[in-house]
């Protein structure tokens, strides 16, 4: 297997894990403080993770820049949250 086949594996991969895994929980995370709600501890941890994951495969955006565009929209998603988590926690203390 050539490296242009190796790497295109691994964006397949990433892309299927944050359809299938990262995007509904996070939008499902961001509905319910969007309702008010707070995060609890396995949010913050799936939110970790999840960062983690973004910033370890930022050099795969960089070298696709038509993943750059997504990327990009999981950065805002995360910062949405964590904005939005803050505000909520705020207002309960």
């Amino acid at each position: 297997m050539t490296e242009a086949e190796k790497e295109a594996c691994l964006v397949s991969a990433v892309l299927r894990q944050l359809n299938n895994h990262r995007l509904p929980k996070l939008f499902a995370i961001r509905e319910r403080l969007n309702r008010g709600g707070l995060m609890d501890p396995d949010d913050i941890r799936y939110l970790q993770a999840s960062l983690h994951d973004t910033m370890q495969i930022r050099y795969l955006c960089e070298a696709h820049p038509d993943l750059s565009m997504l990327c990009t929209k999981v950065t805002n998603l995360h910062r949405e949250i964590t904005m939005r988590a803050l505000e909520n926690e705020t207002q309960t203390h």
